[in-house]
Formats: structure tokens, sequence, C-alpha cells
């Protein structure tokens, strides 16, 4: 039976700087438990080392939290005590710092509740060893963090919660995408030993960890025959999304400008990196002749599929080819997320100012953020697939064919040219959309230059033999962002995006 740790914070905050010490660490880590267990053992007592020791040795555990939590808008802010030993300035009050207040981040949560779950029932004594040390423990993260700790031995191991209001994160698979990961510093072998001599050096604790890829597990995963069996790789492997601020978005219309704007941007910040991007013919998709890679694209993600969808932009995102380089993919991840905060704006012609965007993670917070901005709402799996934003054909209709429906042989062959399978069937409208808010976008909007032929575009939705995973976009113009694809069932019983 599982082993949890619970924390029941006193206040629905989270007190824990992130690594960049501007944010708040999200999810917790738990090394942050483990430490607060050692904090409060006796390091002279056998029975609770090997207590410890035993934890520290079992794989790394779940993490439950809450799902609907956010970026505090006012830090934490207290006056704090000096380190310094020796004789203080401050006649009144001693060993006080001058400067006076300090602030840290902090995250609201909608219930201040977070269980660590190992898979190990641990044995009779070490277990009640472990009990009696988190309720000695009196706070997690910063000091100020207040809370009840508890550890008991469970009948059930925590479930996928399907109401939305609880997030689990669980150690990654092997081969899990960089871009589904978050890293968590967790327990680990010899960790308590690491710990105590630290300590005694005067080291910090934070030196001492080691981060493991978490990954948090989807609920409501669909259960249909599609998804039951192996799921096809698409053209493009991951996928990085960014949201505007609050309140903004952009007409659907500008798409072929946002994506032209968004491969500049992120050409631009290559280059500002040190990089040398001609080579990197995947980003700015200069191809030479014959050349049959493939080429990241650049995707703007409409509000669709909800009663209330309007089919506005609501954020980016870049896709990555699958045959990206291993070199080229790592130069790009630090671009787009990590150097010097990754990308922070989006200049669109046309647009007065520039786009505020922000980094959507996996662990990014559930409040007041629509799914449109999510990489899961893009990447499926699934066999049926629904355009957001209208495809443009690979070709015109040969209505000379004596076919009743030529059309759809043309989206055939945009799927194929695009790196999918062959559909099993294709649905084409001639007006409209499937989609609730799915936006008609004018011949205009179709077409990068004037020079280019008006071809026709269409909404449409296509059926595969085997579940597709995402994201999918088809067309002529697919690496700049319009056919891009929902995954749907076969009756367009998409699920609703929800603020």
């Amino acid at each position: 039976m599982p082993f949890r740790i619970s924390v029941h914070l006193l206040e629905p905050s989270y007190q824990a700087a992130g690594a960049d010490r501007s944010r708040a660490e999200w999810p917790p880590h738990p090394s942050r438990v483990f430490c607060g267990l050692v904090s409060v053992a006796d390091p002279a007592d056998p029975v609770q080392d090997a207590a410890l020791r035993w934890l520290e040795e079992q794989p790394a555990p779940r993490v439950r939290v809450p799902a609907r939590t956010a970026e505090a808008d006012q830090p934490r802010r207290s006056w704090v005590v000096t380190n310094a030993t020796g004789k203080s300035s401050h006649a009144v009050l001693p060993g006080r710092m001058s400067s006076g207040v300090r602030e840290w981040p902090q995250r609201a949560l909608e219930q201040p509740l977070v269980e660590f779950e190992w898979a190990t029932e641990p044995p009779a004594g070490v277990g009640a060893v472990l009990e009696m040390l988190a309720k000695a423990n009196p706070y997690i993260g910063r000091a100020t963090g207040h809370a009840l700790v508890h550890a008991q031995v469970v009948d059930e191991p925590v479930a996928v919660d399907e109401s939305g209001s609880w997030q689990v994160w669980a150690p990654a698979p092997e081969g899990a995408s960089a871009w589904e990961t978050v890293g968590l510093r967790a327990p680990y072998p010899g960790y308590l030993e690491r710990l105590r001599r630290a300590y005694e050096e005067g080291q910090p604790a934070w030196q001492q960890a080691r981060s493991l890829p978490y990954v948090p597990e989807k609920p409501g995963a669909r259960e249909s025959e599609a998804e039951a069996e192996d799921p096809v790789p698409g053209p493009w492997r991951d996928l990085v999304t960014f949201a505007f601020a609050s309140g903004v978005s952009l007409d659907p219309a500008l798409m072929l400008r946002v994506a032209e704007a968004l491969r500049r941007e992120v050409v631009e910040r290559l280059k500002w990196c040190g990089h040398d991007v001609k080579p990197m013919v995947a980003v700015h998709g200069h191809k030479e002749a014959g050349d049959e890679s493939r080429l990241c694209a650049y995707l703007g993600l409409p509000f669709v599929g909800h009663r209330h969808a309007d089919g506005r932009l609501r954020g980016v995102g870049v896709a990555l080819p699958h045959d990206l380089s291993a070199q080229h993919r790592r130069a790009l991840v630090a671009a787009l997320v990590h150097v010097e905060g990754g990308l922070r704006q989006l200049t669109v012609p046309t647009v007065r100012e520039p786009v505020a965007l922000e980094y959507v993670g996996p662990g990014a917070a559930e409040v007041q953020r629509l799914e449109s901005v999510r990489s899961r709402r893009w990447v499926g799996p699934s066999r049926w697939w629904t355009t957001a934003l209208p495809m443009v054909l690979d070709g015109f209709p040969d209505r000379r064919s004596g076919r009743s429906r030529p059309i759809e042989g043309l989206v055939a062959k945009s799927c194929r040219m695009a790196g999918l399978p062959e559909p099993a069937e294709v649905q084409v409208l001639r007006s409209g959309a499937y989609l609730p808010g799915a936006p008609l976008l004018p011949a205009a909007a179709l077409r990068r230059k004037d020079s280019e032929p008006p071809r026709p575009g269409r909404h449409v939705r296509v059926r595969f033999a085997q579940p597709i995973e995402g994201p999918v976009v088809i067309g002529s113009k697919r690496n700049f962002g319009l056919g891009l694809c929902v995954p749907t069932g076969p009756w367009t019983e998409d699920k609703e995006d929800t603020a």
C-alpha cells in the first residue's frame, strides 16, 4: 500500500522561490518535505537515520497539488534577522538588517493541501518513525509557510481527478519529451549523508539536490477504440506554446502575419544567442531544391470548440519537427524558453504595440488560462482531426475530372504532403466550419504574397485508420498556422475550452 505525506498549509499559499528567484516554485519539490524531516530528526538516533535512509532509497514520489493556482499578486514581505554574528550597528534591534524588509515570491492555492506519495509501504517501525518526524515538522518551503504535516499508509494511491480540482505529477517515463517535463528535486540514495555534511561545512542544502523530470498525469483521457491502439507519430514532435497577456487577442485574419513575425523573432533570438542560423533550415524555412526535411510550424492558437468561442488568437506556438537535429533542438529550446527569460514579446505588423508573451509550460497555472494556449489541446492522439483554422488547398479542384467530389482528393493529398498517413475518410465544408467559433477567413488572409494564386480555403474533418499524435497542420500554409487541427470525436463532440 502507498505511503503518503500530507502537508496542510495554514494559509492558502505556498512560499518557496523557484529557480529564477522571482517566481514561486511550482509544483513543490519532494526534496522540500524530505529536508523538513531531516531538520527535525536527531542525527545521533540510528533508528531515525534508518527510517530516513529507507525513504531516500525509494523511487521518487508522485505529487498531488491543487490544479487551480496562480502566482500571488504580492510577494511575501518580512523583516528578517541577519546571519552575522559580529557586532551590530543597530543599537535598538541588534542583528537586524538595516535595509529592513525582504520579499519572497508565493503562490496562491485554491485548496491549501499538498501530498507526496511513495508507492511502497514502509516496514511498521520505519513508518512509525516517519509519522513522528512528520508531526514535528512545522513548515514546508520557507519558514513562514506554516503547515500541519501528517504521514500514513493509505489503502489506495492518489488518482487523477476528473473534476479538474487536483493535479497529479509523476516521474516522467523514459523517452518523455523535454517539452512535457518539469524538473523537480527529489530524494536519492545518499541524500541524507550529503545534507548532514553540508550542514557541518556551512553549505546550502539546495546544492546537494538532484532534479528528476516529472510530467502531469492526464485527467479524463479519452477512452475510445482509436486511442486504445498505439498512436502514429505525426510530423512534429514537440509543441511549445506562449499565451498573450490576459484580455489580449488577435484577429485570426492576421494569422499569416503573426506566423511571419514569430519566425522572425525566433531567428533574431537565435542570432542574439550567438548561433549561426543559416544551417538551421527548419527554423528559417529556406530549403535547397530536393531537401525533404521538415520545417518548424509557426502557429496561432485560436479559441474554438466552446459555445462562447470567438475564434480569436489567444497565443502562439512553435512546433518542432521530428527530424530536427538534437543540436538545433537544444539551441531552439534555450532561445525560446531559457535564455534571458525566453521569448517575451511579439511585434506584429498592423498591431500598434508589441504583444506580451508568457511561456505556457506543463506546470502553468490553471486559473484564468484557456485550454487553447496549452500544448495538450493540440496534440491528441486521435483518429479524428478537425480544422480550427481553415486549410489552404495544395492545388485547385479539377471540375473536369468527372468526379462528383474531387476536392476530397486534394485534402488527402495535403495530408500526405504534411507527412501524415493517407486519411481513411475526408469531409469538406463548402462554407462554414465544424467547430463552434472556428473562423472563416477572407481570400486575402489566405495568401502571404499578392502574387500567389488565390487557392481555396476550407474547413475540413479527417479520419485516420490509427490515432495520430499531433499537432496536425495541413494545407499549403501549414508552416504558417493555417490548417491547424484539433483532435475531436467522429461527431465533433469536442472538449469544451474552459477559462
